[in-house]
């Protein structure tokens, strides 16, 4: 039997692919001679390897392997082990792919042939190859490629080669002939060191970065930027005109011969004359400078040791120099140090420097500064000089310091390394907004789901030009783009942000997130987190920078997050704010970006990464940049961390030896003062009765406490109740008690507010049911908010608590807890804010709406552990104000105008009204008081603003403004149900509708205009979704010499009234082209069967526009009952308005209607058909803002005023 040529091995997927081993398998068969398909598939059977054998048995079962022919064996594994790619994404692939810094010509292209194999490019593959070589070649061969005319592959590849290869033999003609050549430099005292060539041994240093293991023309440094020189092409620590190398450079070109190293030094001190005053310092200096001849001995280059001091509060870096007896800064470092804050005090001294060849260093002076290093703190003089250079630590500080070198000099290799990275990775921390390559993020919206379009809502006047210049930036970047239709649409909420500048949030929570799939991604728990970041030394931590706005958001979804603005519709083109996928979209996306790099934590938009020892923490996260890098995604620099020895991260701070709570966790509970009254004392024991399953043998020590609750008790707070306070607070902050933070566990908000502070508890609901807190917060309120009413305080708690917890509570399902029930209905997450509610908690309700939460009611004696923080704050009021409004005059009225200012000294002289306000302010008293009654039933939405007394929106009129309120509701006798629904909308006082009641009945106009009782109901239609869709039109008169053609709007009941001199088909047609050139055309009219309405010219008309035109049937007119109530109202209103001219008072009678509330929609018709109220006599009652804004941005200025003036 012939010997059989070469062997089979076992296949190992690990080491292999199943391609390669099927072409290893063909050369065997075809050296040995095995045609027969059969015996070929024995062959493959016995020499696959148990492993595989037993997977193609699992593939086949029931069938055997033996049972299947060769050719279907090899095809089965070949499926199962390479299954056919996406040639979308090998495409993508192929199409990224650069050349790498240390990767040779000749490896790349063969990265590329493997990546085209499933891109099926066909014939078009070698030009396909040829552009991907062009365009990711990266270095200056590429340009000489791209100079190339009729550039094929096969030419491109071959020139791409020889010019690698030229390279490396020229650098390697110049770094052997570089040890013989040689210069000798003076140089001036404050540069360091010359410029000097290595030892022969490091000959092949790369000139770029000083690395020995690639060509300069393969340094991935080739295109940086030296910090040192400015120029292009090496980095700092390679510089060869580092520190001030300029003039020696100059006086290379006269050496001889032979290159030395300098050094310095410097002796004298500085001393201050009495007689000089403060001004003057006395500085004697003698310089020398010595030099090493190098000669055949070569004497190893030491880079030169820095270190970095805090100078006035800024991080400076210094060259440590022991020769010199002083520190030295040039001016432009002492310039640049205090570009952004006061500038000391630069003093005259008599100083004198000279180099070694005679030349005078202009010394301008010295000045005193705070320098900081360790846990030391010195004033200290720095001598300030004229020209470039590098900052010089001298002897002086060294001694006053007492710096240790040993572990200056590790921090000071690892802040280098740290250093090159970042600039390696720069474009990553560029300001523009990133782009996510490859991606874009889908939003899944069910497919029974209607549209859901709102109007827009009305920004403040304050607001408006802030809002527009947001649009204009979001615009600007391609964040969104307009659009001109429309089926989904959300309202946007303005967010005044610290800064003053506006974000625009979607109130996506009314639209896409009721019919949308939550996105399904798990967000990672804490413990994986941290089980990420063990054995860690020190720290990184970054911060994306505007980190949903980098995903770009899929076509299809786009239209789901419209956005109607005072602008239009503008449509976002990247993953916005509010969507309710997003956290789980960008949690999936983040770890996709950075999966399998080791000891790197993401949690949404914050990295955290560590490493064993500082070398392997910044390869870590070298790694990380890149991989940003690569995928567009930009870091925002300014809240970015690196090799810290501890960060704060989700709450928690992070360090080597594990994780610790927040001391700002417990702070509430730490600065919590000591009880001062009774009330106080019972919320405290509150707060820890609701632990007290916790805090065994309580009562036992609280005896001292409770001792003071007692009726016969006098109140004496001793040092016995002082001991026990305090104790009781260390046991609350004690792991009895607290407990870390778990994503497997329900998370509760319990907050409360009194009328001096808010409180609120993050509580985890253990597996007993019982809740165990997590962290405690409070703080007391400021001047302005002690006036809001209890709602609004009730309301500020929670907003505190939930920003306050913030990094706990976003992203996550969380449960807000409160003991004031209205507030359960207004914070409610999926309803809609009643129009009515004050603006601040309008604005408070969309902010919520970034959050996942169930809002439940709890009563107050279960709602004790936040009632006691709320009694007991810490004093630390909040420094955020809320936002000004501006409340412009947009009509002149005739006669007098009850305004605000008014309305205020009334209520000062009000008995009633004014105890009403001290009670809001100051807290309502436990006895009844029947004449309040109607005050303490609201009180819980009673609030103060500018002396007036609110309730809700509307002004509570004192008894004096009462009669004067009833003459501005009458002007135009709307009738009594319509005077109530105006009212109603902007003031109150008890018995309010009684009086208006009185006031029509005693109205002789109102009696004369009264309506007959109505003899039949009308036609009841089908109620608009929209305005201006269906329009009912009639002719009232002749009526005071003119015939009025009447429109009304079925869905906001708006009135459009012409006048004309008789009811012609001509007349009606130009009457509607006029409203619908205001309005827009409708889809339907409705009419009687009057000779205009079907005329040919009438019906020609409404055809020529598309709109359906409906007719009343005969001797029926009530089926047109909306025209025939419009008709009605208007003579009525006519009739009571008074005017000189006819237009006078038609455009008074339709102001009076258009502004009031009607009884079927409980909106004023111009809310409806405008989206907004129009301004009126009555906002006058208001308390007006203008004032108060011109005295704050009065002192605003003088503000800054007063800081431009201390920067002078």
């Amino acid at each position: 039997m012939a010997a059989t040529v070469g062997s089979l091995i076992q296949f190992d997927s690990k080491e292999q692919s199943w391609e390669e081993y099927c072409e290893i398998m063909d050369h065997f068969f075809i050296a040995n001679g095995i045609d027969d398909a059969d015996k070929k598939r024995a062959v493959l059977l016995s020499s696959v390897g148990a492993q595989t054998y037993a997977l193609m048995r699992n593939l086949l079962s029931p069938v055997k392997p033996g049972e299947r022919s060769y050719q279907e064996l090899v095809s089965l594994l070949k499926d199962h082990f390479h299954p056919k790619p996406s040639e979308i994404t090998q495409r993508w692939k192929f199409n990224t792919r650069d050349r790498k810094h240390v990767e040779s010509v000749g490896d790349y292209v063969a990265e590329l042939r493997k990546l085209a194999q499933d891109c099926n490019f066909g014939d078009t593959l070698t030009v396909m190859l040829r552009d991907r070589l062009v365009c990711g070649i990266n270095d200056r061969i590429q340009r000489k490629l791209l100079a190339e005319e009729g550039l094929t592959f096969d030419r491109a590849f071959k020139m791409a080669v020889a010019i690698e290869a030229a390279s490396r033999d020229m650098e390697d003609l110049r770094s052997s002939g570089d040890h013989r050549r040689g210069s000798l430099t003076a140089a001036p005292v404050l540069a360091v060191s010359g410029s000097q060539q290595g030892p022969p041994g490091d000959s092949k240093k790369c000139f770029r970065c000083g690395g020995t293991n690639h060509l300069a023309n393969d340094c991935r440094f080739a295109s940086e930027k030296c910090h040192n020189c400015g120029k292009m092409g090496h980095i700092r620590r390679v510089c060869r005109m580092r520190l001030g190398d300029r003039e020696k450079n100059k006086q290379l070109k006269g050496g001889s011969g032979r290159q030395m190293k300098q050094t310095h030094y410097m002796q004298g001190e500085i001393s201050r004359s009495d007689s000089e005053g403060d001004d003057m310092f006395h500085l004697t200096e003698s310089v020398k400078t010595m030099y090493n001849m190098r000669d055949e001995i070569r004497i190893p280059k030491e880079d030169p040791m820095r270190t970095q001091l805090v100078v006035n509060g800024k991080v400076v870096t210094y060259e440590v120099d022991t020769g010199c007896g002083y520190t030295i800064m040039s001016k432009k470092s002492f310039d640049g140090l205090f570009k952004d804050s006061k500038r000391p005090k630069l003093l005259t001294c008599g100083l004198k420097l000279k180099t070694y060849g005679g030349h005078v260093v202009p010394v301008l002076g010295a000045a005193k500064v705070k320098v900081q290093h360790g846990g030391s703190v010195k004033n200290l003089a720095v001598v300030v000089v004229k020209g470039p250079g590098a900052s010089l630590l001298g002897r002086g500080w060294i001694k006053a310091l007492k710096i240790d070198w040993e572990k200056v000099n590790s921090v000071l290799e690892g802040e280098e390394a740290l250093q090159e990275v970042l600039v390696k990775h720069e474009t990553v921390f560029k300001e523009e907004l990133g782009k996510l390559k490859g991606f874009s993020a889908k939003i899944c919206v069910k497919k029974e789901a209607n549209p859901q379009f709102y109007k827009p809502r009305s920004v403040p006047f304050a607001m408006r030009h802030k809002v527009e210049q947001e649009l204009e930036r979001l615009l600007k970047e391609k964040i969104i783009e307009p659009v001109k239709f429309s089926d989904w649409a959300a309202p946007i909420v303005p967010i005044l942000k610290p800064d003053g500048t506006v974000r625009i949030c979607g109130d996506y929570k009314l639209t896409v997130n009721k019919v949308s799939a939550l996105e399904q991604y798990p967000i990672p728990r804490m413990e994986d987190l941290i089980a990420c970041l063990s054995g860690g030394e020190k720290y990184t931590k970054l911060d994306m920078s505007h980190a949903y706005q980098q995903i770009v958001l899929d076509e299809e979804a786009r239209k789901y997050v419209t956005v109607n603005t005072p602008k239009g519709l503008f449509t976002y083109t990247r993953l916005p704010f509010g969507v309710s996928s997003s956290p789980a979209i960008f949690q999936r996306t983040m770890e996709n970006v950075l999966q399998g790099i080791p000891n790197v934590a993401v949690y949404l938009d914050d990295i955290i990464l560590t490493g064993r020892s500082e070398k392997e923490h910044i390869q870590i996260l070298d790694q990380v940049l890149q991989r940003l890098e690569e995928s567009g995604l930009r870091l925002k620099r300014s809240k970015c961390q690196f090799l810290e020895k501890e960060v704060i991260f989700l709450g928690h701070k992070v360090d080597k030896t594990g994780l610790h709570p927040l001391p700002a966790k417990v702070k509430a509970v730490q600065e919590a003062p000591s009880p001062t009254s009774v009330t106080e004392l019972k919320a405290y024991l509150g707060l820890l009765n609701f632990y007290n399953r916790f805090l065994p043998n309580l009562s036992t020590l609280l005896a001292p406490l409770h001792k003071l609750l007692r009726k016969d008790e006098k109140w004496v707070w001793g040092p016995d109740q002082e001991r026990v306070f305090k104790l009781s607070k260390e046991l609350l902050q004690s792991d009895r008690v607290l407990v870390h933070y778990d994503e497997r566990k329900e998370l509760i908000l319990s907050c409360d507010a009194s009328p001096y502070g808010v409180g609120a508890v993050l509580a985890h609901r253990m597996p007993d049911g019982q809740e165990k807190p997590i962290g405690f917060a409070s703080r007391t309120l400021g001047a302005a908010e002690r006036n809001y009413s209890q709602l609004d305080k009730e309301g500020l708690a929670v907003i505190f608590g939930v920003q306050y917890f913030h990094k706990y509570l976003y992203g996550r399902k969380s449960i807000i807890c409160t003991d004031h029930k209205p507030l359960v209905s207004l914070l409610n997450e999926m309803k809609a804010v009643p129009q009515m509610a004050s603006q601040r908690i309008m604005r408070w309700a969309v902010l919520l709406r970034a959050y996942e939460y169930v809002i439940l009611y709890r009563e107050g004696k279960k709602n004790a552990n936040a009632d006691g923080l709320s009694r007991l704050p810490i004093s630390e009021e909040s420094d955020k104000e809320s936002p000004e409004e501006h409340v412009l005059v947009m009509e002149e009225m005739q006669g007098p105008v009850l305004r605000s200012e008014q309305i205020k000294k009334w209520t000062t002289k009000d008995p009633t009204l004014a105890k009403v306000r001290e009670y809001i302010q100051r807290g309502w008293p436990n006895h009844k008081n029947s004449e309040l009654k109607p005050f303490e039933v609201r009180k819980e939405e009673l609030s103060v603003q500018d002396g007036c007394v609110l309730w809700g929106a509307r002004t509570v009129m004192p008894a004096r403004a009462q009669p004067y309120m009833l003459e501005q509701l009458d002007p135009a006798h709307p009738g009594m149900s319509r005077m109530k629904a105006l009212a109603r909308s902007y003031v109150w006082w008890p018995h309010m509708d009684l009086d208006i009641e009185k006031k029509v009945k005693t109205c002789t106009v109102c009696q004369e205009q009264r309506k007959a009782p109505e003899h039949a109901p009308l036609h009841p239609w089908e109620w608009p979704d929209k305005p201006w869709r269906r329009l009912h039109i009639d002719y009232a008169g002749p009526f005071m010499g003119k015939m009025f053609l009447i429109i009304v709007d079925a869905h906001s009941k708006w009135l459009d009234v012409h006048p004309v001199a008789s009811a012609t088909a001509a007349a009606t047609v130009e009457s509607l082209r006029s409203s619908f050139s205001t309005h827009g055309i409708p889809e339907m009219i409705v009419s009687d069967n009057g000779q205009c309405f079907v005329s040919e010219r009438f019906q020609e008309f409404v055809s020529r526009n598309g709109i359906t035109h409906v007719t009343a049937a005969p001797y029926h007119p009530s089926s047109n009952g909306l025209a025939e109530r419009a008709v009605q109202t208007f003579k009525e209103l006519m009739k009571k308005s008074k005017g000189e001219t006819l237009e006078t008072k038609v455009n008074r009678a339709l102001f009076s209607y258009r502004i009031t509330p009607q009884t079927t929609t409980g909106r004023s018709p111009a809310e409806l058909m405008m989206g907004r109220k129009l301004r009126g006599l009555l906002d006058f009652v208001h308390p007006d803002l203008k004032d108060r804004v011109a005295r704050r941005q009065a002192k605003q200025k003088e503000h800054h005023e007063t800081l431009q003036t201390a920067h002078l």
